[in-house]
């Protein structure tokens, strides 16, 4: 789906990834050298987010002392992802469902309709037609944010990426952090490829740092310098019998 214009839904568990492959996707699409521009919807207060997503005219409102373009026109010509788009409030739903069919904004406090060519990716940690079902998200903006449904399964069911994504982090944190760790200690690997990760990814990756941090220059990672957070550890987890 990369090389066309559709718009995709990523939906998964919290910390499975959505965002990376939400960049990975705009990285290898025909719009990969324009903006790519996130907003975390649940992290921005419904009085916000209009402004937030459309901009600003000055004078608008108290404090508003100069314009100030949105997200989406930040991401003009490039890729807008909106994660979390469930937490949204229904009225905010109802002004993103008119941007998309659009393909204008009006900034907060403006009269005139500003033409933005933004391709959109969303993201949810929930089912979006259990949402509309509850009455917590129109039926229509779901039907424009689905076009192309993507589902990322949590990491304990991805156990194949463990190793590719241990390395990863050990690279990018050796580096971050300065430090000297050949590596992990076969137990240490055999725990992570048995634990179940409620994180999924996020998780692993904070393992990984801590272990960084923890073991003494030249030093291997081992089980002791991951699990030191108050993670549930089963027996099987270290590869022992019951």
């Amino acid at each position: 789906v990369a090389p066309t214009q559709a718009t995709v839904l990523f939906t998964g568990a919290s910390g499975v990834g959505k965002e990376l492959f939400a960049q990975t996707l705009h990285r290898i699409s025909p719009r990969a050298q324009r903006p790519f521009v996130a907003i975390n919807c649940a992290a921005i207060p419904d009085t916000l987010i209009e402004s937030e997503l459309f901009g600003v005219e000055r004078g608008a409102f108290t404090g508003a002392t100069a314009s100030r373009p949105g997200r989406f026109e930040r991401a003009h010509e490039g890729t807008l992802f909106l994660d979390e788009v469930a937490s949204l409030s229904y009225v905010a739903q109802g002004k993103l469902l008119r941007a998309l069919q659009e393909r204008t904004i009006e900034r907060v406090g403006g009269t005139r309709s500003i033409p933005v060519n933004v391709r959109v990716l969303a993201a949810s940690n929930v089912d979006l037609r259990d949402e509309v079902r509850a009455g917590r998200f129109r039926e229509d903006l779901m039907f424009r944010l689905n076009v192309f449904p993507i589902t990322l399964p949590p990491l304990k069911e991805r156990r194949d990426d463990i190793p590719l994504l241990m390395e990863h982090f050990l690279q990018r944190y050796v580096a971050l952090h300065q430090r000297e760790v050949p590596g992990f200690t076969a137990r240490a690997v055999q725990a992570l490829l048995r634990y179940d990760f409620p994180g999924n990814i996020r998780e692993l990756q904070n393992l990984v740092e801590r272990g960084v941090i923890m073991v003494e220059p030249g030093e291997p990672i081992d089980v002791h310098h991951l699990f030191r957070g108050g993670e549930l550890l089963p027996q099987e987890a270290l590869g022992l019998d019951a």
